[in-house]
């Protein structure tokens, strides 16, 4: 018996590698685990982007699918560690740290791009260059001025840092110098609550407390050789504006605060400036949309302060998957891989709550620490984001980074 399997041994190691990867391609990844340790050669088999590739499209918020989720990461991962990666989302297989601290309490927001996280506390806004590991440098390589309040809302994209703030200012500078290229001031009655960039950086939209929607065209100044936004249209939706979201296809969805009879969300074109849609009317009174997110050409994700995620989508006209916080706390932001992996920052105890979309249930919840330990120190979480190993979260003094 012995002897006849050390003959099978040594019969099957001799097989060339093609027909190896077609033998191990019926293994499961803890058979192909034990497979790996054998010797050498069938390591390096058994870790083949091949053998790994159909499960990776799969894996947990780590499967680097869309474009806007790859440019976020720092590199592009093999087959194998996305696997690994998304099975330490699943089982919150995490450390934490705490990057930054703050003294004073503030309303923070976040911005991620692949080397680079712009978090805004109070009317300045911070750029730290991103660590080999994930992790934050403590020390900044740009802050940018120009808000006389806190900004409330910033975007990066296309090269720009477009920032809304309390002071009804509408501001934006060059993301790779730091150069100023334009304010504008006193563009809304309000505070500018909502800020989105399309069109490859060409229209800017701004959302304010004064229930209006603003469409920007940004042009040349010839006579300053500089940026100059041109108001296109202003659109009056009847209710404070809290979020925005502009997808591919030029159609903009706004957020509300859902009060008086007004729905949550509401469509328009975004060329024209009309009403095309009005989805949620069936929601309670002040079901307010916080927080959107783009998933498709006809699906995003809103959340919002009754507690609800949704899926939701214009061919059906209302929403079509949904996610309830247990706890009965708002959903102040959203991240989402836009593929499985949904995360929600609640409204108390800096309470993250990672979800995965093709089930109804939450797989687990993680506190973000607070700067200062200790009784009645606790926060909403104000911002979010993420990208295949990374999940940073911003409390109102601290921004905290999980790694995965």
């Amino acid at each position: 018996m012995e002897l006849k399997l050390l003959s099978l041994s040594i019969c099957l190691d001799s097989l060339p590698t093609d027909v190896l990867l077609t033998l191990f391609k019926y293994l499961d990844r803890p058979s192909l685990g034990s497979v790996a340790q054998v010797c050498s050669r069938f390591r390096d088999i058994s870790y083949s982007d091949c053998l790994w590739i159909e499960a990776s499209r799969k894996a947990l918020a780590s499967n680097q699918l869309d474009p806007a989720s790859l440019s976020r990461s720092q590199k592009i991962f093999s087959a194998r560690d996305k696997v690994r990666l998304g099975k330490a989302w699943i089982k919150g297989d995490t450390y934490e740290s705490l990057v930054v601290v703050q003294n004073t309490k503030f309303m923070p927001r976040l911005q991620l791009e692949a080397k680079r996280l712009w978090v805004a506390w109070g009317n300045r806004i911070w750029c730290h260059p991103r660590l080999p590991d994930g992790g934050i440098a403590k020390t900044t390589s740009r802050l940018l001025r120009g808000h006389a309040d806190d900004s409330s809302k910033f975007v990066v994209s296309d090269g720009m840092v477009v920032s809304g703030g309390q002071d009804r200012s509408l501001c934006a500078w060059n993301a790779d110098s730091g150069r100023f290229l334009f304010a504008k001031r006193y563009c809304h009655g309000g505070e500018i609550s909502a800020v989105d960039v399309t069109a490859r950086g060409a229209v800017i939209i701004t959302g304010s407390r004064d229930k209006n929607v603003l469409v920007w065209n940004i042009r040349e100044d010839p006579d300053r050789d500089a940026l100059l936004p041109v108001p296109v249209h202003r659109t009056c939706v009847e209710d404070r504006v809290w979020s925005v979201a502009a997808n591919d296809m030029g159609l903009l969805a706004v957020g509300t605060a859902g009060t008086k009879g007004v729905p949550p969300l509401r469509l328009y074109d975004l060329a024209s400036g009309t009403n095309v849609l009005d989805m949620g009317t069936e929601l309670k009174n002040g079901a307010g949309m916080l927080d959107m997110a783009w998933l498709s050409s006809s699906t995003f994700l809103a959340c919002g302060y009754d507690t609800f995620t949704r899926l939701w989508d214009t061919r059906c006209r209302t929403y079509v998957r949904s996610w309830e916080e247990p706890y009965d706390d708002s959903v102040y932001c959203l991240a989402t891989d836009k593929v499985n992996c949904l995360v929600t920052g609640t409204a108390r105890s800096g309470r993250v709550r990672i979800w995965d979309m093709r089930s109804s249930g939450f797989l687990y919840m993680k506190h973000a620490s607070p700067a200062r330990q200790g009784y009645g120190q606790t926060s909403p979480v104000y911002s979010m984001a993420m990208d295949a190993a990374n999940l940073y979260v911003a409390l109102d003094q601290s921004l905290n980074h999980f790694g995965f």
